[in-house]
């Protein structure tokens, strides 16, 4: 998971947020998520496997590709879609999902945008 272990600083949280799991921020490279999120924001991050249809979350692929888009899973597979229309959508089937590995490992909760 190298792209998420470089620590280069530290977001604090509410005491009550950190009872509800475990945290983590990430800074946003890239503008596959404007107008919302932009480069150089942060997000923060709530560790967990599984988010709803629809949610921004973080996704490692290949065990070492961290990306943040809406999730997307039906039958026929997962899609990754980016807030930015001049990007297309990943489409990941079943067998590509477990092979690559295709992993959910956060959901977004928070964005500290950067001025």
């Amino acid at each position: 998971m190298t792209a998420i272990e470089n620590i280069i600083d530290y977001e604090e949280i509410s005491q009550e947020q950190a009872r509800t799991g475990e945290f983590y921020g990430l800074q946003i490279k890239g503008d596959s998520m404007e107008p919302r999120i932009t480069e150089g924001d942060v997000v923060i991050v709530r560790k967990q496997e599984t988010v709803e249809n629809g949610e921004i979350a973080v996704i490692l692929i290949n065990g070492d590709d961290a990306t943040v888009k809406k999730f997307y899973k039906t039958d026929a597979g997962i899609k990754l879609v980016s807030t930015n229309p001049t990007y297309d959508p990943f489409f990941f089937t079943p067998d590509e999902v477990n092979t690559l590995p295709v992993s959910v490992i956060g959901k977004v909760v928070e964005l500290r945008a950067k001025f």
